[in-house]
């Protein structure tokens, strides 16, 4: 699908001509619907008022591919800017991720809602869209980028002072998480259909993302002298 129209820089500002490409848009239509998301909250969620907030540029600190994230206002999606490479493999297992995720709903891999191509005089972005695995509607006090590797595994303290929501990384995470017995078994068992899954392509450079709710710190907050309680939900 290929559109042509114009970005205009703020309210009654200059315009300029672009070409906008979605790539398969019913495919795409498809898994959002599997992820319950109606066409009018998914366009809205890009629909940036000139008064309002706009689009949070994010720079994860485990990230070194050097894309781009952007969160939508909602913060319930994610852009990411794509290598041409690496929206041909997107594009390559596109319906065998499609059909995973039809017989898998509570899939662990991201969820693709789109893929774009932004040209303007000669200059091409290709984006792809994901639901944000950290919007909750309960505030994330953590958040783990896990490999199962201890080797460069740690974030740097100073990118903790920089940022107290920064990203962290596998020997960050000091302690267990308990999850009870039918919660584990059901994320292993879907990790493992998961893992088969990228096995079955040929990706090996992968990652698990974890955050971490502390209802005890709610409640500290809230009791003035009070001493939290251990306690946490994935």
């Amino acid at each position: 699908y290929k559109e042509c129209g114009e970005v205009v820089e703020g309210e009654g500002g200059p315009s300029r001509p672009v070409q906008f490409v979605a790539h398969h848009p019913r495919v795409f239509a498809c898994l959002r619907e599997g992820l319950n998301l109606s066409e009018p909250d998914y366009r809205g969620a890009f629909s940036v008022d000139f008064e309002g907030e706009g689009f949070t540029a994010l720079r994860p600190a485990t990230s070194k591919s050097g894309r781009l994230f952007y969160v939508t206002p909602d913060e319930k999606f994610i852009l990411k800017s794509l290598s041409r490479h690496e929206a041909d493999f997107l594009l390559d297992i596109l319906f065998h991720y499609f059909e995973h995720v039809l017989i898998y709903p509570h899939t662990l891999l991201p969820r693709y809602c789109g893929l774009y191509v932004v040209s303007e005089k000669g200059r091409e972005v290709i984006l792809s869209v994901e639901a944000n695995a950290f919007s909750s509607l309960c505030p994330i006090h953590e958040r783990y980028d896990l490999k199962g590797s201890v080797v460069g595994r740690v974030t740097r303290e100073e990118d903790k002072a920089k940022d107290s929501g920064v990203i962290l990384k596998d020997l960050d995470l000091t302690r267990q998480l308990s999850l009870g017995t039918a919660h584990r078994a059901v994320l292993l068992s879907q990790l493992a259909v998961d893992c088969t899954f990228l096995e079955n392509l040929e990706v090996v450079d992968y990652s698990m993302l974890l955050g971490v709710h502390r209802p005890f710190d709610e409640q500290l907050a809230a009791t003035p002298g009070g001493e939290s309680a251990e306690g946490s939900v994935v």
